[in-house]
């Protein structure tokens, strides 16, 4: 029996660059812009979230707290809605900035982070006014 060819090894620059392209992969057109799956009846802050924040809050990849875990953003909210926002803007740990959303406006950012809080325990005290009701849905059509 012949030997088995060894197995080939990635250049050890390429795996950064392929780990870059995926995480950029979800950037391109705006939150709002009517790409394919987007819906007009779409929750407030859900079209964003689950293009640039779902892969990593769903899964909790690199110790994201997941959406609908309350006891994990429990202390996040604790910290009130300030807080939560700058991270959001500014990054943290392991989440980059505007969550690779270098497009997304502050209000599309508010609007997913209350998306997520909302499924996740509820909005912190100090939470902005009105943004409850800003993340309901659309009434349905008749």
């Amino acid at each position: 029996m012949a030997d088995a060819a060894p197995p080939r090894r990635l250049c050890p620059t390429v795996l950064p660059a392929i780990l870059t392209a995926m995480l950029l992969s979800g950037c391109g057109e705006g939150a709002g812009s009517g790409s394919a799956g987007e819906s007009a009846e779409a929750v407030p802050g859900e079209v964003v979230y689950l293009r640039y924040c779902y892969s990593c809050h769903a899964s909790g990849a690199a110790g994201a707290p997941r959406t609908g875990d309350a006891a994990a953003w429990a202390d996040r909210r604790a910290r009130g809605w300030d807080a939560l926002m700058a991270s959001t803007l500014d990054g943290l740990r392991g989440m980059p900035a505007r969550g690779l959303c270098r497009q997304c406006s502050d209000d599309d950012l508010v609007l997913s982070l209350g998306y997520m809080l909302q499924r996740s325990g509820g909005l912190p005290e100090s939470a902005p006014a009105g943004l409850a009701e800003r993340l309901e849905p659309p009434p349905a059509r008749d």
